[in-house]
């Protein structure tokens, strides 16, 4: 059933594409489920060489559970109707390797190379794959990882799963424009391209892409104190006005901050110079941005 392949007697360099040491090579359907028994541990050195592999029990899935698969080719495979359970792949290969009708449950992947993964109408959570791509030099790799997650979490309605797919999309997004920065020509297209990175980096620190409503309801309290501290500190050259003072006291500039920020504009408390009127609006379009993404966030989480 097995036929051992060997590679040398020396140890590999680390290879992202291919297996490490010495593997078995696994030609049948049967000789692999053999391996994943109930009593199994661990499958470990094996290159599974058929294009499919297949629930005995279809329409049915094969529960696989508690099983470490540590340098293990799926290359170019089709599973189909299978559970993975408390399982942990770690040096896998899964190029072009399509997951059909499978459910992924407290799994870990651990520096796989999942290079064009496809996952058909699957229960999978991204997270487990946080670990799955060892460095950013393989950013495309990791781009099409959660594009692929992020397209079957939204064909399956999982609201939660398609916000986590969609952030660390999002994140490998940016090393991959952080790797093309390097490489790009003429300074025209560096300079764009660095706005571009800029913008996205800003955009992941500060609202998590816009998926992370801790970071963004941070991000607005941190917004609204330093813009009612500058408020409070250029009060007289922004002309702010309560009648006919000028506002001189912390609560006064946080109470005019948050009213400008929230477009409520009450009017007791009004800039009088140029400067002022310009900074106030500026305030303004910045705070009804970072508040409307703030408020279809929380509409999002709960209501999903």
């Amino acid at each position: 059933m097995y036929a051992p392949c060997h590679r040398g007697n020396t140890a590999l360099t680390y290879d992202y594409f291919t297996l490490d040491g010495n593997v078995a090579e696994v030609d049948e359907q049967d000789a692999l489920l053999a391996l994943l028994g109930p009593t199994a541990t661990s499958c470990t050195n094996v290159l599974y060489r058929p294009a499919s592999l297949i629930s005995p029990y279809h329409p049915w899935r094969f529960r696989v559970k508690d099983i470490i698969f540590r340098n293990v080719s799926f290359k170019q495979t089709t599973i189909t109707d299978f559970e993975f359970t408390n399982c942990t792949f770690q040096r896998c290969l899964l190029i072009s390797t399509i997951f059909g009708n499978c459910r992924f449950t407290s799994c870990r992947f651990v520096s796989c190379n999942p290079h064009r993964v496809e996952f058909e109408e699957c229960f999978v959570d991204p997270r487990p794959f946080v670990e799955c791509i060892p460095e950013r030099r393989y950013a495309n790799i990791g781009v099409y990882l959660f594009q692929e997650l992020l397209r079957n979490s939204r064909q399956q309605a999982q609201p939660d799963f398609t916000d986590e797919a969609q952030y660390h999309f999002r994140r490998w997004q940016r090393f991959q424009l952080h790797q093309e920065l390097g490489k790009a020509q003429p300074l025209r297209s560096k300079c764009r391209m660095g706005l571009r990175f800029v913008a996205f980096l800003v955009f992941d620190w500060t609202t998590g892409s816009g998926m992370r409503l801790g970071r963004l309801m941070i991000s607005a309290l941190a917004l609204l104190l330093f813009v009612s501290v500058s408020n409070w500190a250029f009060a007289c050259s922004f002309g702010l006005q309560d009648g006919t003072k000028i506002i001189g006291n912390f609560v006064d500039a946080l109470y005019f901050s948050t009213v400008v920020m929230t477009t409520l504009g009450f009017g007791d408390i009004t800039p009088t110079t140029l400067l002022g009127r310009l900074a106030v609006s500026g305030e303004a379009i910045l705070g009804f941005s970072l508040f409307a993404l703030l408020a279809s966030t929380m509409y999002r989480r709960f209501s999903s």
